[in-house]
């Protein structure tokens, strides 16, 4: 009796299963004209202020040659020693590590040492994993950063 109503369960299950398979159309097989349509259909009302700010911080980006984006903080620290101290972790940093870019900041009466260019905060994590047994008091901060490098595949004859 058991095996007749697991059956008759598994039956339904499978017949479910191919009849919405019959729906399912591949992304490939779409026609594009298809996909511009959705877009066409879409009510998107932006207020005209919301575009100019925009505008604004892209051309104040472009002035400045940064970007939004995120460091590693691995030192901070005040007093008589600091500035040696920054520049010897700066220094030890960059032995370890020549490929990953360190800014050595003075911002009254303190010291900072950030590390990295990273556009998001899940690269900056990563890079913070991977030293958390050298530098394990470091923190991710919300910095200006440098515009990303663009790479040209293109080759020049």
């Amino acid at each position: 009796m058991k095996c007749a109503i697991i059956l008759l369960f598994v039956l339904v299950s499978l017949s479910g299963i191919s009849a919405t398979r019959d729906k399912i159309v591949r992304i490939n097989e779409l026609n594009v004209q298809d996909s511009v349509m959705i877009w066409d259909k879409l009510p998107i009302q932006i207020d005209p202020k919301i575009n100019d700010l925009l505008k604004q911080q892209v051309t104040q980006s472009k002035k400045n040659g940064t970007i939004g984006g995120y460091r590693l903080q691995i030192y901070f620290g005040s007093g008589e020693k600091a500035h040696a101290q920054a520049l010897k972790i700066k220094t030890d940093f960059l032995s370890l590590h020549p490929d990953v870019k360190v800014y050595l900041q003075f911002k009254s009466p303190d010291f900072n040492v950030r590390i990295g260019d990273f556009r998001t905060k899940s690269e900056a994590l990563k890079m913070q994993k991977t030293l958390v047994y050298q530098y394990p008091n470091s923190f991710i901060v919300a910095d200006d950063i440098a515009f990303p490098q663009l790479v040209n595949n293109s080759k020049i004859n």
